[in-house]
């Protein structure tokens, strides 16, 4: 047998390691920056970007294909909203299980969101 080329099954564990790593600093921006939350946050960013993997990896697509009408209606901007909406579905579960007690409104919900999408992206270009 030759040796491997290409990618091989390190490389694969690497990148997903660093995504999750790349996640979680975008988290820990919008818990200080955005939302003001102080106290505890790395290991609550850390359970919050396990909590969103779940929830995009089971809920997302379901309600994607659910919400499909509403989404060409709106040409595509519903999904924002949708994502926003699983993005504070995730805050509510860490909220639970960290007993946190930090109330947010849709608004910032929706404004943390877009900050943390943005954070990831530019996050993820540059590494």
């Amino acid at each position: 047998m030759g040796a491997r080329t290409g990618r091989g099954r390190g490389d694969y564990n690497d990148r997903v390691l660093i995504r999750f790593v790349i996640h979680v600093v975008a988290l820990l921006f919008v818990f200080y920056v955005v939302w003001g939350i102080r106290g505890g946050t790395l290991w609550a960013a850390v359970v919050m970007a396990l909590i969103l993997a779940l929830v995009n990896t089971i809920i997302r697509p379901v309600l994607l294909i659910l919400t499909l009408p509403v989404t060409l209606l709106t040409l595509g901007l519903f999904v924002i909203v949708l994502n926003a909406l699983l993005f504070g579905l995730s805050f509510a579960v860490l909220n639970g299980i960290m007993n946190l007690h930090i109330a947010l409104s849709f608004g910032q919900i929706l404004i943390g969101y877009v900050i943390y999408a943005i954070a990831s992206f530019v996050l993820t270009r540059l590494f």
